[in-house]
C-alpha cells in the first residue's frame, strides 16, 4: 500500500527527464511514494501537445523505475472541463443561463466571467452540455489512455478533477440553462416552465435545481466515473465552494447526492484554518459522502510557506476523524517561476524546504493517521444538510450562519453528529434547520441539553472547551485535538493533561515525566549561508538595508530583473547555487560586493514568493516594516534566546548526563529538531512533545550533546506580516501568517519516570 500523502506537483518550466527523476526521487526519499501531475501557471509546455505527453511519460516511467504512483489532473488549472480551453472555443460548448428576474426575463447567454488576473478572460465549459463533456473526455481521458493506457491502474491511480462547476455562469438574476431544461421541467413537476419563471416563487428555484442538479451528475458526473472506472482507475476531485451549503447548492446542485457518486469524493480544504466557522461543514460532507475508497482532502495550499509541521499533522488528523484517507498536499513545484503568476500565496513540499526531510516523519504518522479513518463511529444526533433550503434561493443567499453555529456548537461540546442528505430517513434524534433559521430536534425547538452526550476533555470547571475536537470511537478508543484552545492543563477521563498548541492526543499515548531544568551554554555552527529578501512593498520600488558595520555578502539577482544598489547596477554573472533547487535556475549570483551601514537598493517586478534580489551571507539579519537589518551572527547560545536565520544551525555543547534519566526534552520550538549524543542521532522531531529516548549506557557519562534545527523556506521571504498588511490584490483568504519561529528553543530539560 502506498503512503496516502500524495504531491499536486506542478509542472514548470519545461522539465526534462532527468530533472523529473530527481525530482520524483527526492519526494521518495522524504517518504511521499504518490504525486498528482498538475499543469499549471508557470508550466511553459503547450497544453496537451505532444511535447506535453512526452514529459507525461517520463514521470510515468521514472515513478516506474522509483516504484511510485502517479494521478493525473484532467485540466490546465482550474476550474475543470475546458480542456485548457478548447472545449469552449466551440460556441455551443459554453454554460449558458437563463435570466429569471428583470426586463430580460426569459433571456438565454454566455458569460465570461473568469479571473482574469489569474487565467486571462474566457468562458466556461457547459458541463450540462452531454456533447461538451464527451468533447472533454475525449480530450484529455482519451488522449492519455491512447499513449499510457498500460499504465492505467498500476502506476497510474486515478484522474483528479478541480472545481467543476454549473454555477459559475449565475448571477442573482440567472441559473444555470441547458437545452431540453423547459421540458424536463414539464415532464418532472407536471408544470409550465415559464408560468412558474415568472411567479418567481421559491419552489420554482428548488425544482430547477434539481432537475439541473440531475443534469450535471448524469452529463458530468458519472460520465467521468463511469470512464474512469472503464479503464480502471478512480475518479477523484472536489466541487467548487464546497465549505458552505449555499455555495456548494448553486455550483453542484444536490450537493451532497453528486458528491457521493465520485469514486473516492473530496473536498478542498486548502484554507488550513481551524477556526473558521465553515471548516465542519465541509469535513461533514467528506464524511457522508465517503465510500469503499475512502474519501480525500486537498490541504495546505494556503499556505503559509512558514506553517509549522505540527500544524499540517493536527490537519491530517482532524480529517481522518470524518473519514479521510488520502492526501492530496498542494503545491509542489517543479521550480518557483509559477508564483509571479499567482503572487498571493504559497505553501511547498519539495526540496526547497530546508526542513523537507521532516516529511519522513509526516509519512510515518500517516500510518497512524489513517488507521483513525478506518475506524466507526456512533453520532449522538444526526444534521439534515439544507440542500432543499438552499435551493430555493439560488439566485440570492441562504443565511448558513444557524447551520455553521449548530456544527460548531455541536462539536465543541462533544456531542457527536453526522450530515443526512434531504432524502435520508434516519431514527431520532435528528436536526434541521427552516429557512427562517429556527432549528428544530425531532420537529421541536432546538435544545443541546436534550441531546446525550459523553465528555472526554474538560477543563478545571468540567465544562467542555471551545477549540479542542474529540472523536469517540465505536472500539473505545479516541482522540483529541487541540485545534486552538488555549495551551494549558485540562482533564482526559478525569485526570490531568497538557495540550500544547497544535497537540494531538490519543487513547494511551501519554506518559508523565518528572523533570528537571538543564542550563548551560551552547555553541553554535551555521550550515549555510544566510538568505533574506530585500524589503519593499507595492509600487515602493526602494528598499533600505543598514548594518552595524561593512558587511561583505552577495546578491542573487532574478534574471529578468534590474537592481541598483546605491545608484550603481549590479549584474549577476554566476550560477546561483547557494539558493534552492527550484530557485537556482532562476537566479544569478553577483561577486562579492561590500555594503555600508546604510545603504539603498532599487528593485523592479519584484514578487511576493518570487523576490527580485536576495542577499546572501554572513549575517543574522531582522526585518521590520520596509527596512532590513543585518548584524554579527552569534557563535555563542544560551537557552531562551533567539536566532533568526535561514537553513540548519547547529548547538553543541559537552554535558554529563544524570543517573535514571530516560529522556530529554526541548520546548519552545516548532522545527524540525535532531538529537546527536558523541555524533549518533538519538532522534529527530517536527512536534511537540520534543521528546529524546536515551539509554542507561550514558548515565553518568560526559557526552557531546549537538542539536540541529531547520527552518522552512519561509525566511528567505521576510516580513510576511508586513506583505499581508501592506500589499495590494491580495484576492485569496488564506492560513493567517504564523508568528516568527526562530532557531533555538525556550528550555531543556531532564525527565525521569
Amino acid at each position: 500500500m502506498y503512503n496516502p500523502l500524495i504531491t499536486m506537483s506542478a509542472i514548470t518550466g519545461k522539465p526534462v527527464k532527468n530533472d523529473i527523476y530527481e525530482y520524483l526521487k527526492s519526494l521518495k526519499d522524504n517518504g511521499i511514494e504518490q504525486a498528482m501531475l498538475y499543469p499549471r501557471s508557470g508550466c511553459e509546455l503547450e497544453y496537451l501537445s505532444e511535447e506535453w505527453f512526452k514529459t507525461i511519460g517520463d514521470f510515468i516511467n521514472c515513478a516506474q523505475e522509483l516504484n511510485m504512483c502517479l494521478w493525473l489532473y484532467d485540466d490546465f488549472n482550474w476550474p475543470s472541463g475546458d480542456a485548457g480551453g478548447r472545449v469552449t472555443a466551440k460556441e455551443e460548448f459554453r454554460l449558458k443561463s437563463i435570466i429569471t428576474k428583470g426586463d430580460d426575463i426569459g433571456k438565454i447567454s454566455c458569460k465570461s466571467r473568469h479571473n482574469a488576473g489569474l487565467f486571462g478572460e474566457k468562458f466556461f465549459p457547459d458541463l450540462l452540455c452531454f456533447e461538451a463533456v464527451d468533447y472533454f473526455i475525449e480530450t484529455t481521458h482519451e488522449e492519455y489512455y491512447k499513449r499510457f493506457g498500460e499504465y492505467f491502474g498500476t502506476v497510474i491511480k486515478g484522474m483528479y478533477t478541480d472545481e467543476p462547476s454549473i454555477g459559475y455562469c449565475c448571477q442573482g438574476n440567472s441559473i444555470p440553462y441547458y437545452d431540453g431544461m423547459i421540458s424536463d421541467y414539464q415532464n418532472e413537476f407536471g408544470r409550465e416552465f415559464a408560468c412558474d419563471m415568472h411567479t418567481n416563487s421559491q419552489e420554482f428555484y428548488s425544482n430547477c435545481s434539481q432537475i439541473i442538479s440531475k443534469r450535471f451528475k448524469k452529463a458530468y458526473v458519472e460520465k467521468l466515473v463511469s470512464w474512469c472506472h472503464s479503464h480502471g482507475i478512480l475518479m477523484t476531485g472536489h466541487f467548487m465552494c464546497d465549505n458552505d451549503p449555499d455555495g456548494a447548492v448553486v455550483h453542484s446542485g444536490d450537493f451532497l447526492e453528486n458528491l457521493s457518486s465520485f469514486s473516492m469524493p473530496g473536498i478542498d480544504e486548502i484554507f488550513t484554518d481551524v477556526k473558521d466557522k465553515s471548516i465542519f461543514s465541509l469535513l461533514g460532507s467528506a464524511e457522508y459522502a465517503s465510500g469503499k475508497n475512502g474519501a480525500m482532502a486537498e490541504l495546505f495550499a494556503l499556505g503559509p510557506c512558514s506553517m509549522a509541521y505540527s500544524k499540517k499533522i493536527l490537519m491530517l488528523y482532524l480529517c481522518a476523524a470524518f473519514k479521510i484517507d488520502h492526501y492530496f498536499l498542494a503545491v509542489s513545484p517543479i521550480d518557483m517561476r509559477g508564483n509571479k503568476k499567482i503572487i498571493d500565496y504559497f505553501n511547498i513540499f519539495a526540496k526547497d524546504q530546508p526542513d523537507f526531510s521532516g516529511m519522513r516523519l509526516v509519512a510515518k504518522e500517516t500510518k497512524k493517521i489513517i488507521a483513525l479513518a478506518k475506524k466507526d463511529f456512533t453520532p449522538d444526533v444526526y444534521v439534515r444538510f439544507p440542500y432543499k433550503e438552499c435551493a430555493k434561493s439560488i439566485t440570492g443567499s441562504y443565511n448558513t450562519a444557524p447551520y455553521h453555529f449548530l456544527l460548531n456548537e455541536l462539536t465543541y461540546n462533544q456531542i457527536q453528529w453526522k450530515l443526512i442528505n434531504h432524502e435520508n430517513k434516519k431514527d431520532a434524534p435528528t436536526i434541521e434547520i427552516l429557512a427562517n433559521g429556527e432549528i428544530l430536534l425531532d420537529s421541536a425547538p432546538y435544545d443541546i441539553a436534550k441531546i446525550k452526550r459523553k465528555k472526554i476533555v474538560t477543563d478545571e470547571k468540567g465544562d467542555t472547551p471551545t477549540g479542542i475536537f474529540v472523536r469517540r470511537y465505536d472500539d473505545g478508543t479516541f482522540v483529541a485535538l487541540n485545534l486552538f484552545a488555549p495551551s494549558g492543563t485540562y482533564f482526559v477521563s478525569g485526570k490531568p493533561m497538557y495540550f500544547g498548541e497544535n497537540a494531538v492526543v490519543a487513547s494511551g499515548e501519554y506518559v508523565e515525566y518528572q523533570k528537571e531544568e538543564i542550563n548551560v551554554g551552547f555553541g553554535v555552527v551555521y550550515h549555510n549561508k544566510n538568505v533574506i529578501r530585500a524589503m519593499h512593498q507595492g509600487t515602493d520600488k526602494k528598499a533600505t538595508i543598514e548594518c552595524d558595520k561593512e558587511t561583505e555578502l552577495t546578491l542573487a539577482i532574478r534574471n529578468d530583473a534590474n537592481i541598483y544598489l546605491n545608484g550603481e547596477k549590479k549584474i549577476g554573472e554566476h550560477k546561483a547555487d547557494v539558493l534552492s533547487i527550484g530557485m537556482k535556475n532562476l537566479y544569478k549570483i553577483t561577486d562579492t560586493v561590500w555594503i555600508k551601514p546604510k545603504n539603498e537598493v532599487e528593485i523592479e517586478n519584484d514578487y511576493k514568493y518570487l523576490p527580485s534580489l536576495f542577499l546572501v551571507g554572513d549575517f543574522m539579519c531582522e526585518s521590520k516594516n520596509e527596512k532590513l537589518y543585518l548584524k554579527k551572527r552569534p557563535h555563542e547560545y544560551q537557552i531562551g534566546e533567539k536566532i533568526y536565520d535561514f537553513g540548519t544551525v547547529e548547538f553543541f555543547t559537552k554535558i554529563t548526563v544524570p543517573q535514571n534519566a530516560v529522556a530529554l526534552e526541548l520546548s519552545g520550538t516548532e522545527l524540525l529538531t535532531e538529537i546527536y549524543v558523541d555524533d549518533n542521532l538519538i532522534d529527530k522531531k517536527i512536534c511537540s512533545p520534543y521528546m529524546y529516548n536515551i539509554g542507561k549506557e550514558i548515565w553518568g557519562k560526559e557526552i557531546e550533546l549537538k542539536i540541529i534545527q531547520q527552518t522552512s523556506i519561509s525566511p528567505i521571504f521576510g516580513n510576511l506580516n508586513y506583505w499581508e498588511e501592506n500589499a495590494e490584490n491580495i484576492g485569496w483568504r488564506g492560513t493567517p501568517v504564523p508568528s516568527v519561529c526562530p532557531l533555538g528553543f525556550q528550555a531543556l530539560r531532564w525527565c525521569y519516570q
